[in-house]
């Protein structure tokens, strides 16, 4: 049995996450693939546009057996933490044989040997960061600039270079720290990566049967769903279509009122117990509340040149869902979903994974995870405001099967 796994947000899901998980099989001749899965929350600190149970769906339709929910605390941290969370899940079923990634590059060489190097930290990277700091750089850029002099004087005869392209691509950032942790976890989990079938973020390539998932939010949030057709599958057109009509999109600037709420009540100590708050953007926030508006306006004033927006959105976003700098991950794997054809891999799933698989949280005790359920029911009771629906309890939710 060969089995592939494959970390993803599905915000929504697109043609280009189909064709991701049909060239994950073909390269790695997979039986079975699994899906580490964003939960109702994002990476770059916003709500998921639509609920993890649907966006599951979504993904077992389209070729996946199994999806696991990544916990909402890596889900919305740094590319670091967020790969570290998801792969560690991977690591820990036990039957894992690749780790299959999309990237702009395409190519696995240059991830391996920048993985090696951020994890020796060479002298002649730290020196170049260390001395890019003390120039006032931002670290993102530092680091960058430390990468490059790493890469080319570490092996001065390599046929390819590293651009700092590669370095600025998003999937390539998150590749990096995919093999970097697995690297670190000691993992036989071999990587490798498909190539993006869309690079552009920020509009829709004319006759092209793919566009990323930036561009494909942009769309529904406009309310043009008629452009969607050749860029989603058919299921997936008709899910999106009837969240549309139903107001059931969910964006960051559905929380400003509570946001605003919540740092109204804060003191700087406060805010710098949740994640990802320094103290002094704990400080620029609280001398800055007389410019709130929403949550997105803030968050882009609160931008600087030193701190990244999506970093900003993690930290307002971790006061609203209260996550705390301490560490409290659910001690089991969760699923969202499987296909019922995918019943020998749960079976080896449960003979070899170092955590139990849950299917019913019901079933666990409250305190292993009620960071991530006070997450999901926020987002419910959100989504159910916005669209003049019920909400309901996480816990009550059923398991997403796929019947073959």
């Amino acid at each position: 049995m060969t089995v592939t796994g494959i970390i993803a947000e599905y915000n929504p899901f697109h043609n280009g996450h189909a064709y991701q998980i049909k060239k994950a099989r073909e390269m790695t001749k997979a039986d079975y693939i699994v899906i580490v899965m964003s939960g109702d929350y994002v990476q770059r600190g916003t709500p998921a546009i639509i609920e993890k149970h649907l966006r599951a769906k979504m993904a077992l339709n389209s070729g996946a057996d199994l999806v696991l929910e990544l916990p909402v605390r890596y889900a919305t941290s740094s590319a670091r933490d967020f790969a570290r969370g998801a792969v560690a899940i991977l690591q820990d079923l036990g039957v894992v044989d690749y780790l299959c990634f999309g990237s702009e590059h395409g190519h696995i060489d240059p991830f391996l040997e920048i993985a090696n190097i951020l994890n020796r930290e060479p002298d002649c990277y730290k020196t170049v960061l260390r001395n890019e700091l003390k120039k006032g750089s931002s670290y993102p850029a530092a680091h960058q600039k430390a990468l490059l002099t790493a890469f080319r004087t570490l092996d001065s005869e390599r046929s390819t270079d590293l651009s700092t392209e590669f370095l600025s691509a998003p999937n390539n950032i998150l590749g990096v720290e995919y093999v970097r942790a697995l690297k670190q976890l000691g993992s036989s989990i071999v990587p490798c990566t498909v190539s993006r079938t869309s690079n552009n973020y920020h509009s829709i390539e004319t006759g092209s049967a793919y566009a990323s998932a930036t561009a494909v939010r942009r769309l529904l949030l406009s309310g043009k769903s008629e452009k969607l057709k050749d860029l989603v599958p058919g299921d997936v057109l008709s899910d999106l279509t009837n969240c549309m009509v139903n107001h059931m999109f969910v964006t960051e600037d559905d929380y400003s009122l509570l946001l605003k709420y919540i740092l109204m009540q804060c003191t700087a100590n406060q805010l710098t117990s949740y994640l990802d708050f320094s103290e002094s953007l704990a400080n620029r926030t609280l001398d800055s509340l007389q410019h709130f508006q929403s949550f997105s306006q803030f968050a882009g004033f609160l931008k600087t040149r030193n701190i990244t927006r999506t970093r900003i959105n993690r930290s307002l976003l971790h006061a609203v869902l209260g996550i705390q700098q301490t560490k409290t991950v659910p001690p089991f794997l969760r699923m969202l979903g499987f296909r019922r054809d995918a019943a020998p891999l749960l079976r080896d799933i449960k003979k070899a994974s170092r955590r139990p698989l849950a299917g019913k949280l019901a079933d666990a005790p409250l305190q292993n995870y009620q960071e991530d359920l006070f997450a999901s029911n926020l987002y419910h009771s959100v989504a159910a405001m916005k669209s003049s629906g019920s909400s309901c309890d996480e816990r009550s939710i059923p398991l997403v099967i796929i019947n073959s």
